[in-house]
């Protein structure tokens, strides 16, 4: 069967931040979109077998940053390179942030980052929606065009 999904992209990329018992992680994904405008809520689609699902578990929060072209290098390794085997910020060379709100990492170098309390977990076919309460909001620069997933590895800027 087609895969229906991607008659919805392009999708905007992200870059998943999280952290539990001390150790950071980074995923990209295409699949995080708004839920609720009272309160924010925002959710990930992912499957369990990825790491970043285990570290949201246990962590109880995520980050949502906004990718940038600026950021398109370190968003294909985050999303080719699993954070049980490499520390995806040293490698990419990104810079922890640390959330204000809640204890979550965020990626500085981001145009905006959205710290999310982990609030649900809803299993949805062969993935999970994690959903996130967002509780801080973080803008360090306006106007940047984002990525976005047009199909498999092809991207676009818009």
């Amino acid at each position: 069967m087609e895969k229906l999904y991607r008659l919805l992209y392009p999708m905007r990329i992200v870059l998943v931040s999280s952290r539990a018992e001390e150790k950071d992680n980074i995923m990209t994904a295409a699949w995080c979109f708004p839920l609720s405008g009272n309160p924010p809520m925002f959710g990930i689609s992912l499957a369990e077998s990825r790491y970043s699902y285990s570290t949201i578990q246990r962590g109880g929060c995520f980050g949502i940053n906004l990718v940038s072209a600026e950021l398109e290098e370190a968003a294909r390794l985050c999303g080719t390179k699993s954070g049980r085997d490499i520390d995806k910020f040293s490698e990419a060379k990104l810079t922890r942030e640390e959330g204000e709100e809640i204890n979550c990492a965020l990626i500085k170098e981001s145009p905006v980052s959205i710290e999310c309390k982990l609030v649900d977990t809803i299993k949805t076919g062969d993935h999970y929606l994690l959903v996130g309460e967002a509780v801080k909001v973080h803008k360090r620069k306006e106007g940047v065009k984002g990525l976005y997933q047009k199909a498999g590895t092809e991207w676009i800027e818009v």
